[in-house]
């Protein structure tokens, strides 16, 4: 028995969706099609997700906080970047530091570069292993390709491994039979100076189809926060790159795909210097990247199945005054998903992963060592055990994997579900993660300030280990009438061995090259521990065929524990409470208009206060194939602060933006 989906369904031009468990769920079809017949109602309403088993089933029968956002909620909320569209999930901290730069995790522990945050695109984890965390401003996606993007917030780490302790963001780009014939969209407005998307899809053979596309884009500078001039000032972080990339598919057997980048994001840094005073200095970052990636599926009809993946990914961050990071990765990986007897289905994999290094620094980084090769090596299994036939069901899993950095690791995951009756569900997990160390935390001396014989820097320490975390979570899903329904997940997060510094005595270095000095060193250690606790509630309401509300709140509370008070700064980066609304609106047949207000809570660590965000979209179909899109975001207020503190080097408000997108679509 599976939870009963909402049997409420609405259309607009080239859209069909329908509330379930609070998520909009929809289905794009063709922008010059209004043949909404040709979908079944049961085609609908069968919509599946994949992350929260790693394997395809249906929203109802997982046990896990999950949120998926389609493509159509792409287009309705108007949104032109991942973060935004992130914007959208409850539970997920997103807050625009600058122009071209993001903090975003779940539950707890934001920043610029959060390190409890798995994100993969098509199977492809987009996870920096160097810096330990995501750069968004690396990875700017055709946001027309993507079929749907699945957040799990809560551990992951039994099925995808480590570094999912908080949660796991996967990206899910269309089936190319979905994107045939030709689109070209455009961008302009204040902040969007300028994006051009461009794709072709086509057929090849008896069962291929494929698509080539092409994006290139750039944006300007934000404003530096209010420092009593009472004239706002440019900040140098403008953000600007391209993008190209193809995709294959032979039916749904198999898979190969590929893209090829270049970001360039403006940001200001330090030049340090013993015989001269720190000068502040204009660099442009580059990012550059190629991946491929092939997929290959053997699937019986009602039998098992054998899925077997590979992709090679290289990359290389050029960042001045600081260092080099050219790294290569080869990925390896299988999964067998079968039922072993009528009471169980199991699914079973094992990877492997080989990086390839290089870290080349200057006068103020480095590594050692500056080249380097490791492995990492993983296997796991997991369960899911009927109890009672379509009432009671137990999940159990591990994931056991082997680093060069912190050695064996075991991954545990233990998970109930109860389906109460058709309309209510409720699950329980207790789940084990854990966060690896990064090269930047066991090899890196790095300068953090000079002064005439003096020189603060982080050194290696050999010694860290990986942070830890048991989770507790519950969750309640109940569709109370056939145009509302609730979802709501609880946690509470037990963490040990965090990562935090620790300052040393100082050490006089008289090495022959640098003048004669006292070094204050800084390591990474594991010195704090704490917990967090939250909860998080979606629910969606269809108030007519045309007008549709989702709605969503949660709640975080985070305590951390250190010798040094001042480390435990990471429980006032997250906000205490976020809430937002969603409103869709078909005025008519070819008018559509999205609405969206966000609340986010004050962070006391970096002094930005609460805001509320509106951000609207009214789109209009001027003919069969195009569309016309007048987006406004953060219209509240001319610019606020996210995330950064007021004497950061970049720190940076984000400021309202008006732009308009024309979509042209055509067989």
């Amino acid at each position: 028995m599976r939870l009963k989906p909402i049997h409420t369904t609405i259309t607009s031009t080239g859209v069909k969706c329908l509330f379930s468990l609070g998520i909009l769920l929809c289905t794009q079809t063709s922008l010059a099609g209004n043949n909404y017949m040709a979908m079944s109602l049961e085609q609908l309403l069968n919509v599946k997700v994949h992350s929260a088993a790693k394997k395809t089933e249906s929203l109802g029968d997982t046990s896990a906080a999950i949120y998926a956002i389609t493509s159509a909620d792409i287009e309705r909320s108007g949104v032109t970047t991942i973060p935004d569209a992130l914007r959208m999930v409850p539970g997920v901290e997103v807050a625009q530091a600058d122009a071209n730069s993001w903090a975003i995790s779940i539950r707890g522990f934001n920043g610029t570069l959060a390190n409890k945050l798995l994100v993969l695109v098509d199977g492809r984890s987009i996870y920096n292993p160097v810096f330990g965390g995501v750069l968004w401003e690396a990875h700017e996606l055709m946001l027309e390709d993507i079929e749907r993007i699945e957040v799990i917030r809560g551990p992951g780490g039994s099925l995808w491994g480590a570094n999912a302790v908080n949660g796991v963001i996967n990206i899910t780009t269309k089936h190319t039979r979905d994107t045939q014939g030709s689109l070209v969209s455009a961008v302009a407005g204040d902040e969007e100076k300028g994006t051009l998307n461009a794709r072709h899809g086509g057929v090849f053979g008896a069962r291929g189809t494929y698509r080539v596309y092409a994006k290139g884009f750039k944006r300007d500078s934000s404003i530096k926060p209010d420092m009593g001039t009472g004239s706002p000032a440019d900040t140098y972080d403008e953000w600007d790159g391209y993008r190209g990339g193809f995709r294959m598919d032979w039916a749904d057997e198999f898979t190969l795909q590929g893209d090829a980048y270049r970001t360039d994001a403006q940001q200001l840094r330090p030049d340090f210097s013993f015989t001269v005073p720190t000068t502040i200095e204009q660099q442009t970052i580059i990012y550059e990247g190629a991946n491929l990636l092939g997929r290959w599926t053997d699937k019986t009809w009602n039998g098992p199945t054998l899925t077997m993946q590979a992709y090679v990914d290289w990359n290389r961050r050029d960042e001045p005054f600081n260092f080099i990071d050219d790294r290569t990765t080869v990925d390896l990986e299988a999964q067998y998903d079968f039922a072993a007897t009528e009471r169980h289905a199991v699914i079973a994999g094992a990877g492997a992963r080989w990086l390839f290094d290089d870290r080349e620094g200057n006068r103020n980084v480095e590594f050692t060592p500056q080249e380097d090769e490791y492995a990492v090596y993983n296997a796991f299994v997991q369960d899911k055990i009927t109890l009672v036939p379509e009432r009671w069901f137990l999940t159990l899993g591990t994931k056991v994997e082997h680093n060069d950095f912190s050695g064996y690791e075991v991954q545990p995951n233990v998970r109930l579900q109860w389906l109460m009756d058709n309309d209510q569900s409720f699950w329980a997990a207790i789940s084990r993660a854990v966060r690896t160390p990064t090269p930047i935390e066991e090899d890196l001396t790095s300068t953090l300030i000079t002064a005439p014989s003096i020189r603060i820097a982080f050194v290696p320490n050999d010694d860290v280990a990986s942070e830890e975390l048991t989770a507790y979570e519950f969750g309640y899903r109940h569709q109370f009438t056939p145009a509302f329904s609730m979802d709501l997940a609880a946690f509470y997060n037990d963490y040990d061995k965090l990562s935090t510094v620790s300052i040393g005595e100082p050490e006089l270095i008289n090495n022959g090259s640098d003048p004669l000095h006292f070094l204050v060193p800084v390591q990474f250690v594991n010195s704090m521990y704490g917990h967090t606790r939250g909860a998080e509630i979606t629910s969606g309401w269809t108030i007519t065929p045309t007008l549709q509300i989702s709605a969503s709140y949660s709640y975080l509370y985070m305590s951390l524990i250190s010798d040094d008070e001042d480390r435990e700064a990471a429980e006032r980066l997250s906000p205490r409470h976020r809430a937002s609304a969603r409103v869709y609106w078909d005025i008519r047949e070819n008018i559509m208009l999205g609405t969206t207000v966000s609340y986010a809570d004050q962070l006391p660590a970096s002094d930005v206060d609460s805001y509320v965000r509106l951000d609207l979209n009214l789109g209009v179909e001027l003919s069969d194939n195009v569309r016309f899109n007048l987006v406004g975001q953060n219209l509240l207020d001319p610019a606020h602060r996210e995330f950064s503190t007021i004497d950061d080097l970049n720190a940076a408000e984000i400021e309202r933006s008006i732009f308009a997108k024309l979509t042209w679509q055509f067989r």
